[in-house]
């Protein structure tokens, strides 16, 4: 039975849109490229003239497959014109077929060049986020021969290996490239492995991002990686990522703030859960009504939440203390806590309160 082709790609994908954006940035690619290509193919590379490539000309069919880069590189002391392709394809989990992908790709490439012209060379890097590839990462490999008849028809068939760089066999040490590479490269991996937050192991990172970037630029990658893990991230993984905010150093105090933001955005789905709540709770004269309910509920979820992820001495009876509160008093709370009072500022509200 005939192997069904995966569905194409949606146009939002949140892994291959975190992908382009990193690595559709020349340093973040030249980076990878040198840190990845075999050392003897990379040693061929004047990596100063590295382009990025448009792509419009490639059909829809195509375009909703691929979440691709294409870019143009000479060869070092090549005194000729020419310049050697590099596709850079990005797969959150092993498609085998990925390699007749390609070569469709390719071909269409091919088929744009004018006859009077040399065909150009290209090579396929694919970045694999999950999973390990268990076959050879060649085209070839699909070719439905036995192993006797392969041998002998090798060189003849048409053929290319992928460069393969799978995040799975990748620890720490092994992400290579600038420090918002190597960011992204961890992201990837954690989230390929289903630990969003899991990145935040990989202290040398860590310190990297807050010592090495210049605020301007640290502001940028976190604020896209945590846009990244947002779009992520269920409801269910919420309780890992305050649990994780508990336990991050003061050293990393950059990447602590900047979580603060993303947990600001998944409160806003826990108010907004809330005012739908709210709204159902209400019947058509008490919808008002229920609207204020569900937005007390979901003032009082984004509280909780800040507060857990903030001190570590906020406990389930002070959650059940700040249920009772009254609007105005959960806007002394808030208030409280975007001026980054003490813990015990915030429990003497909660208690003159009367909560």
């Amino acid at each position: 039975m005939p192997t069904q082709p995966p569905r194409p790609k949606a146009v939002n994908d949140p892994h291959d849109t975190y992908v382009k954006k990193v690595f559709g940035e020349l340093a973040q690619a030249r980076a990878f490229f040198r840190a990845y290509l075999p050392e003897d193919v990379q040693a061929l590379f004047d990596w100063r003239t590295l382009r990025l490539e448009s792509v419009s000309f490639i059909s829809d069919e195509l375009q909703r497959r691929f979440a691709d880069l294409r870019f143009t590189i000479r060869l070092i002391g090549d005194a000729v014109d020419r310049h050697i392709h590099l596709l850079f394809d990005h797969k959150h989990r092993v498609i085998y077929t990925t390699p007749r992908q390609l070569h469709r790709y390719i071909g269409q490439i091919m088929d744009e060049t004018p006859d009077n012209q040399p065909l150009p060379s290209i090579l396929t890097v694919v970045l694999l986020q999950s999973g390990t590839w268990n076959r050879t990462p060649t085209l070839s490999s699909e070719y439905d021969l036995p192993d006797a008849a392969r041998q002998v028809l090798a060189p003849y068939l048409v053929d290319f290996r992928l460069v393969l760089v799978e995040l799975v066999r990748l620890e720490e040490s092994d992400l290579k490239g600038t420090v918002s590479g190597r960011l992204a490269l961890a992201l990837l991996k954690a989230v390929g492995e289903g630990k969003p937050t899991g990145w935040l192991r990989f202290r040398t990172l860590l310190s990297d991002v807050c010592g090495k970037l210049r605020p301007d630029r640290l502001h940028r990658e976190l604020r896209r990686a945590l846009y990244y893990l947002l779009s992520v991230t269920d409801e269910e993984q919420e309780a890992e990522v305050r649990q994780s905010l508990q336990t991050l150093q003061n050293e990393f105090l950059p990447v602590k703030e900047h979580f603060m933001t993303l947990l600001e955005h998944l409160e806003k789905r826990g108010e907004k859960r809330g005012k739908e709540l709210g709204e159902k709770l209400g019947e058509k004269r008490g919808e008002k009504r229920g609207t204020e309910i569900g937005q007390h509920l979901g003032r009082v979820v984004t509280l909780t939440r800040q507060l857990s992820a903030a001190f570590p001495e906020f406990t389930s009876a002070e959650a059940e203390r700040l249920k009772k509160l009254p609007d105005k008093a959960l806007d002394e709370v808030a208030d409280a806590i975007v001026q980054r009072r003490t813990w015990a500022d915030i429990r003497k509200l909660l208690r003159r309160n009367g909560a």
